[in-house]
């Protein structure tokens, strides 16, 4: 992994790579409150097909934080254009897991030249649901998988670790006075992937979603709940590699 540090529209963001230079660019969008390890359980079949991507979005992991009111997610997606132009690269297959997907669809509104295909992981463009929710889902999948014997892969502390707490805790607003893009995405023509666990309480977003996009293809992953990278890593790097791969 390759790490540096690029001030991007007045902050200074973390940024890895990984893979080789040549290889096909991929722009991963992390969730929430994560940094860019949170990407560890996907990112070994990842980096040996990709140039991976990856950022800590402003606020988070070890990139500094901003302005409050420019924690929106127009912001981020902005934010991420300058990474590329920094890298010059003009073009990726864009993949956003659950916040990061928030991140990821605006970024194909406003930059709808630089994004390839488009993945849309544990995806919800509403408002956020209740945690506890979450919760419940995923003791559900843990169980069911606990029941196939499919090891569960652990939830590190440094995937949650971040320079500056109080700016991690704020770049979750970004949703707040936010209207749902869902009408605007229904003029994408994008190639896109909606993936969500089965026992996701966001599944049923993610089925709305993909059926107004009109070049979308819906998968579910089975025992999956919300962050599936967690829960059925093979399956989000099995579906992303599936449908990137030309």
């Amino acid at each position: 992994m390759d790490e540096c540090f690029l001030d991007v529209n007045g902050v200074r963001l973390r940024v890895c790579l990984d893979g080789h230079p040549n290889a096909t660019p991929l722009a991963l969008v992390n969730g929430a409150y994560s940094n860019v390890t949170s990407w560890t359980p996907v990112m070994e079949p990842l980096a040996a097909r990709y140039r991976v991507i990856r950022h800590d979005w402003r606020g988070t992991g070890k990139s500094s934080g901003g302005p409050r009111a420019d924690y929106t997610f127009p912001q981020y997606a902005d934010d991420l254009a300058g990474i590329l132009d920094r890298l010059d690269v003009p073009r990726v297959v864009l993949c956003g897991l659950a916040y990061g997907a928030r991140t990821a669809a605006r970024f194909a509104l406003r930059h709808p030249g630089r994004v390839k295909k488009l993945a849309l992981f544990d995806v919800s463009l509403d408002q956020p649901v209740d945690q506890e929710l979450q919760k419940v889902g995923n003791q559900k999948a843990k169980a069911l998988r606990d029941a196939a014997g499919l090891r569960s892969p652990e939830r590190a502390p440094e995937f949650f670790a971040h320079d500056h707490p109080k700016e991690a805790m704020r770049s979750l607003t970004a949703h707040r006075d936010q209207p749902d893009p869902t009408g605007e995405l229904a003029a994408c023509t994008i190639p896109t992937l909606v993936a969500c666990g089965r026992q996701d309480v966001n599944l049923s977003e993610a089925e709305r979603i993909a059926g107004v996009l009109p070049n979308a293809e819906l998968r579910i992953m089975e025992m999956a709940g919300h962050g599936s990278q967690f829960s059925r890593p093979d399956l989000v790097a099995q579906y992303l590699i599936e449908f990137a791969d030309p």
